[in-house]
């Protein structure tokens, strides 16, 4: 019976030491976890920050191509790169701040506490020397374990998370679009970030409804435009694709991977979008991580050409009357000579095309009889210009 008990007691000492020392243990993070790496070089250092309220511990990579730099040389270098992040002190570090709009993080006092490898560094950190592969981590005294009295050594247990890079989404003013589907009050941008090349192209949409979802505005898109086309199963899409004779771009796989308007997106057939919202999709090669399974692509967006070439911003230089049209309207042509007259509804799709010989000041009929209600071009190529008219039909 003594035995057990004295194995008992042995056993729950034993255990309290083993809580007592792993809670002492000065948290880390390995390299290969470390998402946003500043520098450039061989040799590489893991930088930690703990703050209290609440009790958050941050870390970031930095690589240089020296032996040995200051302690200083790689916060300062930090600083420079992710605004979020910032210093104040020059022998002594006084604070250091970290603010992404929803953390607002702050050591403040003199912060000569730091350690490297776990250990009481021993210089200021200006003259602290680090080599590849140390660790360096400042910390709230407030949230630290106090290991070594004496030489006032503290370690923060702190489970380390890795700092995300500083990424913002590339967009596109709706001005600046030059290929619009659809009709109504309501507009969104619809872009995709397709890898090698790196290229990012955008189409406009437009619609009446309060609310469409992603997988109807991609609907509506390919079927306007015969360059553009995506494969869909299991509710994922699988391939989007843009062929115009030049380019010959395909995101091949689960594509999963979207944003509306930077943030997470549900999946494509259930996720709604209102008027003014930016969607993107992108290849995960090409994308910049800032949140777990959250993307964003910095290539700067292009808008997608119009089929046609026809602007709806395009000045009308081209006689049209009446306009809006019920059954017919009359088109004037200004110059001699053979002149091809073509009619494209809003998606830039070719409706009629004729060629009429005429002179100067010449009326042609065109009918509408036939024209579903809406907005069409009439274009006129003759020898000496081209000219582009809005048409509404009611």
């Amino acid at each position: 019976m003594r035995k057990n008990f004295t194995l008992l007691f042995l056993m729950g000492i034993f255990g309290l030491f083993s809580t007592n020392l792993f809670a002492q243990q000065d948290a880390s993070i390995d390299p290969a976890n470390i998402r946003y790496w500043i520098g450039e070089g061989q040799n590489e250092v893991v930088f930690i920050v703990n703050w209290a309220e609440p009790d958050t511990a941050l870390a970031w990579g930095y690589r240089f191509s020296e032996e040995t730099v200051t302690v200083k040389d790689m916060m300062a270098a930090i600083a420079e790169t992710d605004n979020r992040f910032g210093f104040e002190g020059e022998s002594f570090v006084t604070d250091v701040t970290f603010n992404d709009g929803i953390l607002d993080l702050s050591l403040a006092g003199m912060w000569w506490m730091y350690n490297v490898n776990g250990e009481m560094a021993m210089n200021y950190f200006d003259a602290e020397y680090i080599h590849n592969g140390d660790y360096v981590k400042f910390g709230d005294e407030s949230v630290g374990v106090l290991i070594d009295p004496e030489n006032y050594v503290y370690v923060w247990p702190k489970e380390v998370a890795a700092v995300y890079p500083l990424a913002y989404e590339a967009k596109i003013d709706f001005s600046e679009i030059l290929y619009w589907v659809g009709e109504g009050q309501n507009e969104v941008v619809f872009a995709v970030n397709w890898n090698e090349p790196n290229k990012c192209l955008a189409w406009g949409y437009r619609f009446a409804n309060e609310a469409v979802t992603v997988k109807e505005i991609m609907d509506a898109i390919a079927t306007a435009d015969s360059r553009f086309a995506f494969d869909a199963s299991y509710g994922f899409v699988s391939d989007i694709t843009y062929h115009d004779g030049t380019l010959d771009l395909g995101l091949v796989g689960m594509y999963f991977m979207y944003n509306v308007n930077g943030g997470y997106a549900d999946a494509y057939d259930v996720q709604t979008v209102v008027n003014g919202d930016f969607i993107k999709w992108g290849d995960e090669s090409c994308g910049t991580e800032i949140a777990p399974w959250t993307y964003v692509w910095t290539q700067t967006v292009e808008p997608v050409s119009n089929p046609t070439g026809i602007s709806e911003t395009e000045t009308n230089t081209l006689g049209i009357f009446p306009n809006p049209a019920v059954s017919e309207t009359f088109v004037t042509l200004e110059n001699a000579g053979l002149n091809e007259v073509s009619v494209y509804d809003i998606q830039g799709r070719l409706v009629s095309r004729e060629t009429v010989e005429a002179q100067a000041g010449e009326q042609v009929r065109l009918s509408t009889e036939t024209l579903n209600a809406g907005v069409y071009f009439v274009r006129v190529n003759s020898a000496n210009a081209t000219q582009t008219a809005k048409l509404v039909v009611k």
